[in-house]
């Protein structure tokens, strides 16, 4: 039986296996490589020719004017701001009130304030604009809520706790407008701290001011009931008047003594003397009379007592209510004083500026990035396919 040739078969698998591996990569490559191309012109080439031509041909120059401030308190020192405190950090009560003051920055209220002569709306409705920058436009919207993320884009406000530095850049299409809303939200900040102040002060000291009110006049009302009683009871000073009454009951019952010892010396020197029938008419009528002077200033209704006992009571509330106005005053004093500690100002480190050169947009930059960005995602979305491929 004759061998066959080592070769045949080799011949013979190359010959079956070879046409069907060619036509299966021809059938792989050719829809991977469609897809390459066209992603590369979609995820690549498409957004990079839009920024070239986005950045460097459509865009509008815009300029930015920069403002810097910080907010102190009158308890803060004076050299805050030297080398060694700027590494300190600020007080944590002024930190509060500077981010307060950056919230107001980012809010709807400061947009109507620096717009109340419709600077900011004719600066974004100039018809020289690029289509991104310009509003109302279809990208941008036209509602009053679209204005203002559209407005807060162009304005960038930051605040440094370690500091309370406060910085502010506008943008704007020139630079005199730049500037002028740099100045317009710097006059609302200061504006807003005020209003800090007056929240402040009404809170510390308006409390102390209504108790010091209400304490004056309930001393007001007790000296006005105090002199409805003396009108009343005809009693001008009850010291006064019942001193006098003492004294002239006093000089009455000296004198009824004196009568009454006149008295017995001359029974025992004269019993039937007719000065005796004088003398005892005498001491009857100063008896009388000092009874009715007892009973007028100690006794029955009507009374020196009973009508100086109402007058006592609102004595005594006269008292307290002074009492309470002097505690009241000395709270008011403290309190302004505390009020004016803590008065807040905002001191200025840059005023805005007149920008000479358009900063914005940042061509190279954009650029860049753009190349960047779409590379890398071609990369990735390149990969994920020939895997796709790769298992089919």
């Amino acid at each position: 039986m004759a061998k066959l040739p080592s070769s045949y078969a080799l011949v013979r698998l190359d010959d079956n296996k070879r046409p069907s591996s060619d036509v299966s990569v021809d059938k792989i490559s050719t829809p991977l490589q469609r897809l390459r191309r066209w992603l590369v012109g979609l995820v690549f080439v498409t957004p990079v020719v839009a920024s070239i031509l986005y950045n460097f041909v459509v865009a509008t120059p815009r300029y930015a004017s920069e403002v810097v401030f910080v907010v102190r308190s009158s308890e803060t020192p004076h050299d805050r701001l030297s080398i060694v405190s700027l590494g300190q950090g600020g007080s944590v009560g002024t930190s509060d009130d500077s981010e307060a003051v950056v919230a107001y920055l980012k809010s709807r209220d400061i947009l109507d304030k620096i717009n109340r002569d419709g600077l900011v709306t004719r600066t974004f409705a100039h018809r020289n604009l690029d289509p991104i920058a310009a509003f109302p436009s279809l990208l941008a919207g036209r509602s009053r809520e679209d204005f203002y993320r559209h407005f807060q884009a162009y304005v960038d406000s930051e605040f440094d706790r370690a500091t309370d530095i406060i910085h502010i850049r506008v943008q704007s299409f020139a630079p005199a407008d730049a500037r002028e809303i740099a100045q317009r939200l710097l006059d609302a900040s200061e504006g807003m701290v005020n209003r800090l102040n007056q929240r402040a002060h009404a809170n510390i000291v308006g409390g102390a001011e209504r108790d010091v009110a209400h304490a004056s006049s309930e001393v007001g009302g007790v000296l006005a009931q105090m002199n409805e009683v003396r009108n009343r009871n005809h009693i001008i000073e009850p010291q006064l008047d019942a001193g006098a009454s003492i004294k002239l009951q006093s000089g009455t019952a000296a004198e009824l003594a004196q009568v009454e010892v006149q008295l017995s010396q001359t029974r025992r020197s004269a019993p039937r003397s007719p000065l005796i029938g004088q003398l005892e008419t005498r001491r009857s009528a100063l008896k009388n009379q000092l009874y009715r002077q007892i009973g007028a200033t100690a006794g029955g209704q009507g009374s020196l007592a009973d009508r100086l006992r109402a007058y006592e009571a609102l004595v005594a509330r006269r008292e307290i209510a002074e009492k309470q106005l002097t505690a009241a005053s000395f709270q008011l004093a403290s309190a302004r004083d505390s009020a004016s500690r803590q008065q807040l100002y905002l001191e200025e480190i840059a005023r805005p500026n007149l920008p000479d050169e358009a900063r914005y947009p940042r061509r190279w930059l954009n650029f860049l990035l753009t190349v960047l960005v779409s590379s890398c995602l071609l990369w990735i979305i390149l990969s994920l396919a020939e895997l796709v491929f790769d298992d089919e």
